[in-house]
C-alpha cells in the first residue's frame, strides 16, 4: 500500500467506500502501546543477544517515523512545527542532540550498542514530534496516553506472568527485567492511568476499566519492590490530587483506592524493608543513603578528572570502578549520571530543560488545563526519584518522549476556547 494525501473524516466519506483510512491518533495509540512494552522484549525474547534485542526495539518506531514521513512528502503538507515554539522543547532537544555528539568520544563498549541507546531516544522523540505535526494535540495526545496505559497492563501481566522472582524475592530479572525498571515504568504509568481514569466524565464504563488497570499496575508497582518508585509514587499522586479540580468526593475515592491496595501488600513489604535496612545494609542506610553515598564518592572524583565534557554517552556503566556485587550502570543520582556521561554542558542543558518545563506547566496550571496536574505530577516524580536514581538510556529520569508529549499539550494554553474540529487528520491508503 502507497499513503496518499491526508484529508479530514469529512472528506473522506464522499471517497470510494475501498478506501482504507488509519487515524493519527490510531497511529499515537499504537506507538504508544509498543512503547509501553518494549523494555520486556529483551527479558522475553533477547536474553543470549541483548544487543539485538536493542536493534529490534528500535524497528517499530523506525517504521512510524518513516511512514509518517512518507505521508508528509507525497501530500507536501508542510507547515510550522508549532512544537518546538516553547523553550521546553528547544531545551530537550539540546540535551539530546548533545547526548549523541558524545558519542564521538564516548568510553561506552561497544560503541555500536551506545549508538543503538541512543538512536532509540532521537526516533521516538522524532515520531511524537510528527505525530502532533500532522495531528490535533488534543486528540493524538490523550490518544497516546490510551496507547501508554493499555501498552502498561501488557507490560504488568508480563511481569506478573512470566518474570521469576529474585533472590531477595523481588518481582523480576535483575539483568534483563530488573525490579527497580518494573517499578519505574508501573508508578509512572499508573499516574497517566488517573489522570484518563478522572477525564473519563460520564463514561462510566471506561473509568471502571481504567480503574482495574490502575490496580493491576499498582499490584505490580508493590509487587517490584522498588522503594524509589514506590515513593515517589505516593508523592507525586499526592500533588495530582490535590492539584486536580475534581470533587472532594472523587479525591477521597483515589486515596481509598491507593490505600487499599499498598494495604493488600503492606505485610510483604514491611518484611522486605526490614531484611534489606537491616540485614543486607548492616543496619547503616540511612547513614549511607542505602549504600549510595561511596557511590557518589566514586562519581565525583571522576567528574573532576573531566568536568566539562564528560566521558561520553552510556560511558559510566563500562568505566565506573564495580565497588558493589551488583554491576553499576549508573551513579543513583540524576545530577552526578548526567555530568559524569555529558559534561557540565549536559549538565546545564539537562537543568534548564527541567526549569522550562515547570515554567510551561506553571503556565498550564494557570490556564486551568486539565492535563496540567498531570504534567506537575510527572515532574514532581522524576525530580524526587532524581535525589537516588537515574536513567538508562534516557540522560534524565524524565521519560524524554513523554516528556516531548507532554510539552505539545502542555503548550495549548487557548484550549479552553478552542473548538475541536468534528475529526482530526487521517491518513488514506489505496489497496
Amino acid at each position: 500500500m502507497r499513503p496518499e494525501s491526508i484529508i479530514t473524516a469529512d472528506a473522506a466519506k464522499k471517497l470510494p467506500a475501498q478506501s482504507f483510512y488509519i487515524k493519527v491518533e490510531s497511529l499515537a495509540f499504537w506507538f504508544w502501546f509498543i512503547n509501553a512494552i518494549e523494555p520486556s522484549l529483551t527479558f522475553l525474547f533477547f536474553q543470549s543477544s541483548p544487543a539485538l534485542g536493542t536493534l529490534v526495539g528500535c524497528l517499530p518506531a523506525t517504521g512510524f517515523a518513516l511512514f509518517l514521513l512518507s505521508s508528509i512528502f507525497v501530500s507536501k503538507r508542510l507547515k510550522r512545527l508549532e512544537i518546538l515554539q516553547p523553550m521546553a522543547s528547544k531545551m530537550l532537544l539540546a540535551l539530546i542532540i548533545w547526548a549523541g555528539i558524545t558519542l564521538l568520544w564516548t568510553s561506552a563498549s561497544p560503541l555500536f550498542s551506545a549508538f543503538g541507546y541512543w538512536a532509540s531516544l532521537a526516533i521516538n522523540i522524532f515520531v511524537v514530534l510528527l505525530l502532533l505535526y500532522i495531528g490535533d494535540v488534543e486528540r493524538v495526545a490523550p490518544s497516546s496516553l490510551r496507547g501508554y496505559v493499555w501498552g502498561g497492563l501488557v507490560f504488568a501481566l508480563i511481569a506478573l506472568l512470566l518474570s521469576p522472582m529474585t533472590s531477595d524475592g523481588r518481582l523480576g530479572n535483575e539483568e534483563f527485567f530488573h525490579p527497580n525498571n518494573i517499578g519505574n515504568n508501573m508508578a509512572i504509568i499508573s499516574l497517566c492511568a488517573i489522570h484518563l481514569a478522572l477525564q473519563s466524565k460520564e463514561r462510566i464504563a471506561e473509568r471502571q476499566r481504567y480503574v482495574l488497570i490502575i490496580i493491576v499496575l499498582l499490584f505490580t508497582l508493590l509487587k517490584s519492590l522498588s522503594k524509589t518508585s514506590i515513593a515517589c509514587f505516593l508523592l507525586s499522586g499526592l500533588v495530582y490530587v490535590g492539584c486536580s479540580k475534581i470533587s472532594f468526593r472523587k479525591k477521597i475515592n483515589i486515596l481509598l483506592l491507593t490505600s487499599g491496595v499498598v494495604a493488600i501488600s503492606a505485610g510483604r513489604l514491611s518484611s522486605y524493608l526490614d531484611r534489606y535496612l537491616n540485614e543486607q545494609q548492616g543496619g547503616q542506610a540511612l547513614t549511607t543513603a542505602t549504600g549510595r553515598t561511596e557511590i557518589w564518592e566514586m562519581t565525583w572524583d571522576m567528574i573532576r578528572e573531566n568536568p566539562i565534557w564528560g566521558y561520553g554517552f552510556q560511558s559510566y556503566r563500562d568505566i565506573a570502578d564495580q565497588i558493589i556485587d551488583l554491576r553499576l550502570v549508573h551513579p543513583h543520582n540524576e545530577l552526578l549520571n548526567i555530568w559524569v556521561n555529558l559534561g557540565f554542558i549536559g549538565l546545564l542543558l539537562g537543568v534548564l530543560t527541567y526549569i522550562s518545563y515547570f515554567w510551561l506547566v506553571k503556565k498550564a496550571l494557570k490556564a486551568h488545563l486539565p492535563q496540567a496536574p498531570l504534567g506537575l505530577a510527572l515532574f514532581v516524580y522524576s525530580v524526587v526519584r532524581g535525589l537516588t536514581e537515574a536513567s538508562i538510556p534516557d540522560p534524565i529520569v524524565y521519560r524524554t518522549a513523554l516528556m516531548m508529549l507532554m510539552i505539545g499539550w502542555l503548550s495549548q494554553v487557548n484550549q479552553l476556547t478552542f473548538k475541536p474540529r468534528k475529526s482530526n487528520a487521517i491518513f488514506k491508503l489505496r489497496r
